[in-house]
């Protein structure tokens, strides 16, 4: 028999609606007390959920620049968003699988190609931008050792480490990193010098 291509199985590249960065904001709608850019926090005082009420985690995605539908998403929405955001701080874990909450997400999701060639799930409202978010995390599960959680205790973010190296530390230099540097810099100034 001929061999007229190859023989094992191919990766098919399509471009989602969503993005991975709207993915890790909704996995950052749990995060600690130094998780927002302006805080100035040095007592932890846990993780606070933004997924708590409909129209926190609408607040909390507008805020970071993920687009979402007009109504509020309804209890079913959230446990599913919250099912995705546990999927994906799973896998900060090297031994963690895919979770049973998200496996059926992705079982009883259908997509379609829409007019610009875009993987878009059937439905419309939360339901579909839950759907949305499913391609992206099957890319962040192959990307799973370059997902790492911000260096700054109190911050708690996940992010997707881009550096060459791989060995990027904060969530975001100018805050979490630059946060440190100056704690750092106080912690070595002698006691009584200013």
């Amino acid at each position: 028999m001929s061999r007229i291509g190859p023989l094992d199985p191919g990766n098919v590249a399509l471009a989602s609606r969503r993005s991975l960065t709207d993915l890790l904001w909704v996995a950052n709608t749990r995060h600690g007390p130094g998780g927002h850019w302006f805080a100035r926090v040095s007592v932890d005082t846990g993780d606070h959920d933004h997924l708590a009420t409909a129209a926190d985690a609408v607040r909390y995605l507008v805020d970071h620049g993920v687009a979402v539908p007009d109504a509020l998403p309804t209890d079913n929405e959230l446990a599913a968003l919250t099912s995705i955001r546990a999927m994906v701080r799973g896998l900060l874990d090297p031994a963690a699988g895919w979770t049973d909450a998200a496996r059926s997400l992705l079982d009883h999701q259908r997509w379609r190609l829409d007019v610009d060639g875009l993987l878009t799930a059937d439905g419309d409202g939360w339901a579909a931008l839950v759907g949305d978010l499913l391609p992206p995390l099957l890319e962040l599960v192959r990307l799973r050792d370059r997902l790492t959680i911000c260096g700054n205790p109190l911050c708690r973010l996940v992010f997707l480490d881009g550096s060459r190296s791989g060995t990027r530390r904060w969530c975001d230099d100018a805050g979490c990193g630059n946060r440190d540097r100056v704690r750092r810099h106080r912690d070595r100034a002698p006691v009584g010098a200013g």
